[in-house]
C-alpha cells in the first residue's frame, strides 16, 4: 500500500529538519555576510548565494551521534591582480581569525573557511571568481588552496537544473524524494556512501520532460519515490562500472572523481535491496504488513503513532473477545497459557525477517531460567507462557533439538517483541533483531506488564544464510 499519510507524516517528524533550525541558518548567514562586507577583505563582492543541500533544499536532520548539519555560503568574487587561489581562501580565514567572535569557530578546508557552531551546523564559506571574457561570457572558479589552481564551477546553474527538474514532477515531490533516500544513506549506518551532489544529480537524471504529463508514477510522494528508485536502480545495473556522473549545468565537472569502484559498487547493490524493498511494501495490499515492510526500510519512525495504537488495539481486542473486563494477563491466568498463540505474530511493529534463507529451515529449541539479575542466581526453570512479576529477568539460551548449542559457525540473532498497554505508553514496544550476550545466550529484563516473546534466528557466519528458527517462547509480565 502506498499509505500516503505515512509517508508524508514521516517525512515531517523523522526526516525534514525544522524549521527554527533552518531559522536560525539564515539568521547567522546574514550575519556572516555583513561581516565579509564590513572586512578588509581585498576582493570586491559580486554576491552571496545559499548553495548545497540549502538551496537545493533537500537539507535533512543530521542523525543523533553527529547533530551539526552542513550548509554552503558562497560568496561571488571580482578577481584582484597577483592573487593566486591559495590567496583568497588564506586571506578570507585570516579576517575570521583576527575577530574576537569568530576566531575559534574557524578552520580552513581545501576550497572554503569553515565556521563551526557546535552543536548545531558547520557553515562552508566558498570564494567563487567571477570573470568575463572579451566575448562578454561569464565563467565562475572554485579556489583550490590544496593544489593552489583554479576549478571551473556552476552551483547557481546545478541549483537552477534540479529546481527545474523538481518543477517537472511538481509538489516538491522529487526534494521530498531526495530527502528520503539521503536518510537511507545517513541513518542507515554502512548501507552506502556517496556525496549529496552525486545522489541529487543521479535522481535529477531520472527525470524529463515527458514526466510532466505523467499523473500515474508521480501523483504522491510514494509513487514518485517508487518511481525514481527504480528508475535509478535499472539505470545502475545497466552500468557495472563506476560511470561518470556529471553537472548538468557544467559538462565536464566529475562529481564522481573521488568515488571508488568498491564504493559505487556498494550504492549499485545497495540500492537494488531498496528498490526490492519499496516495491514489496507499496505492492501489499494488507495495511498491516504493509507497515511493518516500510518500517523494514525506514525504521521504527515510520508509521510511529499507529503503530503503538494498532499494536495495542490487537492485543486488547483479543483479550475482550475472550472474556470482556480482563486484559491479556489476566486471561493467561484464568484461561492458560494456550490463548497466547491466537496473538498475531505479524503487528505493524515487529520487524520482518529479511535474512536469505536455505530451502528447509531446522528447529530451534528455546530453554530459560529465571534470574533476578543477569549473571545472578537460578530463581526457576522457565517455561514457554509462564508468568512473572515485573522487576526480574530472564536468560534464554538457543540450542539444537538435540539439547546442544549451535556450533562458533553459527550466530544467534533473537527478536524480542513487547505488546501491551503498559509498554505503548511507555514507548517501549520492541520488534527489532538483536545480538545474543554471549554465544545463543540472551537476558531480558521484565518491565512491562503484557505477554511478550521472544524468538531465536540462527544464521550460518559463512553464508549469511537462515538456517534455523525457533517457535515463539512467550513471557507474561503481571
Amino acid at each position: 500500500m502506498k499509505l500516503v499519510e505515512r509517508l508524508d507524516e514521516f517525512l515531517t517528524n523523522a526526516v525534514n529538519l525544522n524549521q527554527g533550525r533552518i531559522n536560525t541558518l539564515e539568521q547567522r548567514v546574514e550575519t556572516i555576510a555583513n561581516f565579509i562586507r564590513a572586512s578588509e577583505y581585498a576582493p570586491k563582492i559580486v554576491r552571496f548565494s545559499a548553495q548545497g543541500s540549502w538551496a537545493h533544499k533537500t537539507i535533512i536532520k543530521p542523525p543523533t551521534d553527529r547533530q551539526e548539519f552542513d550548509a554552503d555560503l558562497v560568496v561571488y568574487l571580482n578577481p584582484v591582480d597577483g592573487w593566486g587561489p591559495s590567496d583568497y581562501i588564506g586571506e578570507l580565514r585570516r579576517i575570521f581569525w583576527d575577530s574576537a567572535v569568530y576566531a575559534d569557530k574557524t578552520s580552513y578546508k581545501s576550497r572554503c573557511v569553515m565556521i563551526n557552531y557546535a552543536g548545531d551546523f558547520h557553515l562552508d564559506v566558498v570564494p567563487i571568481i567571477v570573470e568575463r571574457n572579451a566575448s562578454d561570457v561569464v565563467t565562475y572558479s572554485v579556489c583550490n588552496r590544496a593544489d593552489n589552481r583554479f576549478e571551473h564551477t556552476d552551483g547557481d546553474g546545478f541549483r537552477d537544473w534540479w529546481l527545474g527538474q523538481n518543477n517537472i514532477v511538481g509538489g516538491n515531490r522529487l526534494i521530498k524524494t531526495a530527502r528520503l533516500i539521503k536518510y537511507l544513506r545517513d541513518y542507515k549506518i554502512g548501507q552506502f556512501s556517496a556525496k549529496s551532489v552525486v545522489l541529487t544529480t543521479l535522481i535529477g537524471n531520472q527525470i524529463t520532460e515527458v514526466d510532466r504529463e505523467d499523473e500515474i508514477n508521480f501523483s504522491d510522494l510514494p509513487s514518485t519515490l517508487k518511481t525514481v528508485v527504480d528508475r535509478l536502480d535499472n539505470w545502475l545495473q545497466d552500468r557495472p562500472l563506476l560511470p561518470a556522473v556529471e553537472n548538468p549545468a557544467l559538462p565536464g565537472e566529475s562529481f564522481t572523481r573521488n568515488w571508488t569502484e568498491e564504493e559505487y559498487g556498494n550504492f549499485r547493490t545497495r540500492i537494488r535491496k531498496y528498490r526490492e524493498g519499496i516495491d514489496d511494501a507499496f505492492e501489499e495490499p494488507d495495511r498491516d504488513a504493509s507497515i511493518a515492510k516500510w518500517r523494514d526500510i525506514f525504521g521504527d519512525e515510520y508509521a510511529k503513532g499507529e503503530t503503538l495504537e494498532r499494536a495495542s488495539a490487537v492485543v486488547t481486542k483479543l483479550a475482550e473477545t475472550i472474556d470482556r473486563g480482563r486484559d491479556i494477563v489476566d486471561q493467561v491466568i484464568v484461561y492458560g497459557r494456550e490463548i497466547l498463540k491466537h496473538i498475531p505474530a505479524k503487528l505493524a511493529h515487529v520487524r520482518l525477517p529479511g535474512f536469505p534463507r536455505q530451502a528447509a529451515l531446522l528447529p530451534v529449541r528455546i530453554v530459560a531460567k529465571e534470574r533476578r539479575a543477569k549473571g545472578g542466581a537460578v530463581v526457576r526453570d522457565f517455561r514457554d507462557g509462564d508468568t512473572i512479576d515485573r522487576n526480574s529477568g530472564v536468560e534464554f539460551q538457543a540450542l539444537q533439538v538435540n539439547g546442544l548449542p549451535f556450533p562458533e559457525n553459527f550466530e544467534v540473532r533473537w527478536q524480542v517483541v513487547n505488546t501491551g498497554q503498559a509498554a505503548a505508553e511507555a514507548n517501549a514496544l520492541r520488534g527489532e533483531f538483536k545480538g545474543s550476550d554471549t554465544h545463543g545466550y540472551l537476558y531480558e529484563t521484565t518491565l512491562y506488564r503484557g505477554a511478550h516473546w521472544v524468538q531465536a534466528f540462527v544464521l550460518n557466519r559463512r553464508n549469511g544464510m537462515l538456517s534455523a528458527r525457533s517457535e515463539r517462547f512467550f513471557v507474561v509480565i503481571t
